[in-house]
């Protein structure tokens, strides 16, 4: 007889969802960006939530606006500065694979000369420094 009573108290703690919250399944949820890296993880108890990607970028980011050509050089390359970036604040400095000060100056056309000709071949650092930001590129001089 007392194990009806049990049998009788366990199923009114299920009829109330009790257990709901106990044996709830969890599920990660991850959403992407355009370019498919993982920029965020949900843990949730909602397993049949959809899972969402997120909105492609409506702007390139202005690394991926400069360029530096040619690249591998012999000496002499140019760098084309997005026109978002305001060039009187930017600036520009290469470095050896040493990690030495090569050059640096100031971005003030769209287009820049650079000439390292009296350097040696190697792989160069060349930082593109606008405010806060900078964008680093590889330049190869043959």
């Amino acid at each position: 007889m007392e194990t009806k009573y049990y049998l009788i108290f366990l199923a009114f703690l299920l009829s109330f969802g009790f257990t709901e919250k106990m044996l709830a399944q969890k599920c990660l949820v991850f959403a992407y960006d355009a370019d498919g890296n993982r920029v965020s993880r949900t843990v949730t108890t909602n397993c049949q939530e959809k899972r969402e990607i997120a909105k492609e970028q409506d702007k390139p980011s202005s690394e991926e606006e400069m360029a530096v050509y040619p690249n591998p050089n012999n000496g002499s390359f140019k760098v084309l500065v997005p026109s978002d970036i305001k060039r009187e604040n930017a600036c520009f400095e290469l470095y050896d694979i040493e990690g030495q000060l090569v050059i640096g100056g100031v971005l003030h056309e769209p287009e820049t000369d650079i000439d390292i000709g009296n350097k040696p071949a190697g792989v160069y650092l060349l930082r593109i420094i606008n405010g806060d930001d900078a964008i680093s590129k590889i330049v190869l001089k043959h």
